[in-house]
């Protein structure tokens, strides 16, 4: 009875993997396909987002900037410093 249970809890879910990992080797339409699955957005959109995003941020920051008398930053500022950063060995 142990055994049973043991085989059905451990054995019947790793069986249906195998067989699904098997199948998706031997589909020859690859992956996506074969899971019908489509980018949601187009990579274009992607960095059109991404770029609203860094302007809303570095909006946002220069609000507070002004709000504390500090000067605000442009993104060529900020790119430049975050170059900076990334190029420094001991980040």
């Amino acid at each position: 009875m142990q055994l049973y249970f043991l085989s059905m809890v451990l054995g019947l879910p790793l069986l249906i993997l195998a067989l699904a990992m098997l199948a998706g080797h031997f589909h020859r339409d690859g992956y996506a396909e074969l899971l019908d699955w489509k980018p949601t957005r187009s990579p274009e959109r992607e960095v059109e987002l991404e770029l609203s995003d860094i302007e809303q941020m570095l909006a946002a920051q220069n609000r507070h900037r002004r709000r504390r008398g500090a000067p605000e930053r442009t993104l060529a500022e900020v790119t430049r410093r975050a170059e900076r950063w990334m190029s420094t060995p001991n980040r």
